[in-house]
Order: C-alpha cells, then structure tokens, then sequence
C-alpha cells in the first residue's frame, strides 16, 4: 500500500485514527501489536488474538487516551463488559483490541515533526515516564541513513542499555531501522505530514514492537 492510498482511504479525510497509523506502519516493516478495530455497530471477535488484552478508543479527535480514561490494560474474560463501558463513556467512537504485548525495560520514544526552517526532524529517546522526567531525546533531519540512525542512538544518555548493560538484550542494529523506516515514511508522506509520535516502543521477544501510534497530517 503506497502513502497515497492510505492518505486516500481514510475513514475521515486528513484525520487517520491509531488503527489506521498502526496500518500504515506496517507497510514500512514496523511492528504493532496484533490488534482488531471494533466498530460501533460490531461485535467482537477475538479469533486472532490472545489474551491478555489491550482496550482503546481509536478516535482521531482523541489524542491523549489515557488522561481521560480510553485506555484499559489487561483485561482478560471481562472483554465484553469493558467493550460496553467503553461505548457509553466514547459513543459513537471506534475501539481498538490488542493483544498485551509482555515485555521488560526501558520503554523508547520515536516521533517526527516538521521544523518551520529545515523541514521534516526525526526524534528519538528514552520513553513513557522517562520522556517528561529526563528530556534524554535527540533530533536529525529526515530521511536519515543506518548508520546516521545508530549514531544518534548512541548520543542517548540511556544508550548503554541498547549495548548490554548488566546483560541487558535490547538491540541497538534494529532500533536505528526501526528510526529509518520512520524517517522513509515522513519523506514519503511529504508535504501533507505534520507530525507523528511512537510512545512507547518497547523490545519483545526479539523484535522492537510500537505500542501506540499517532500522526497529524496538514
């Protein structure tokens, strides 16, 4: 799927949902959870995915889920009685299922914006509550190489974690990719992108995996 379909098939004109970003990711070899978007006239289903699971509202007017309360964690038999609660407090809103992806330490932050002087930037740095509390993040100018990517990584004040730290086995090689594929996608959108946050990306079972995802376009 080329960045122009995408852009052409969004449910509303100009206002991609998580699903719809998480869809678009994949194109560019991203990983997201396994999920299934739930709509209001439809029902559950749950043949593809294991619990435990995510639940969101996936609302393009909605970009900070989980202040207000659209985000339930580890929810397990009880899916259809959150899937309710859920639709009265969002009405009219999509829902958004995923399977909770287990993983351990540090939780990263991937984002990109568009500088009013030198065009697309590529962020990265330490995630979740770490992006508040120590600002560790780092900027280039998009499209960016492998090797551009692994430097910026390494100008990380938590970069020892990426490199085995007290054995720790998060991969560095990926991670840059990961920052690649995302700066390709920035490019490719072009004129029309404004930004987009990654937060948390995390490392599971091998793989660097995006949690949530959220794009503006112009």
């Amino acid at each position: 799927m080329s960045t122009k379909a995408w852009v052409e098939g969004l449910n509303i004109p100009g206002k991609p949902d998580e699903w719809e970003v998480k869809e678009l990711f994949k194109t560019y070899n991203i990983n997201t959870p396994n999920g299934e978007i739930v709509r209001p006239e439809e029902d559950f289903t749950g043949t593809q995915l294991e619990k435990p699971y995510v639940v969101k509202v996936c609302d393009p007017e909605i970009l900070h889920k989980t202040d207000i309360g659209g985000v339930k964690l580890n929810v397990q038999d009880n899916i259809k009685e959150i899937i309710t609660q859920m639709r009265s407090t969002f009405p009219g809103s999509n829902l958004l299922v995923e399977e909770m992806v287990p993983y351990s330490g540090i939780e990263f932050i991937i984002g990109a914006l568009v500088d009013q002087d030198f065009g697309p930037a590529l962020m990265v740095g330490a995630g979740g509550i770490l992006t508040e509390l120590y600002k560790d993040v780092k900027f280039r100018l998009a499209p960016i190489t492998k090797a551009e990517a692994v430097r910026m990584l390494k100008e990380l004040t938590v970069a020892d974690i990426l490199q085995g730290y007290r054995g720790s086995n998060m991969e560095l090689s990926p991670l840059a990719e990961l920052v690649v594929s995302v700066g390709e996608l920035v490019n490719d959108l072009g004129d029309i992108f404004n930004q987009l946050d990654m937060n948390p990306v995390v490392y599971s079972n091998g793989k660097w995996i995006a949690l949530d995802g959220m794009a503006i376009l112009k």
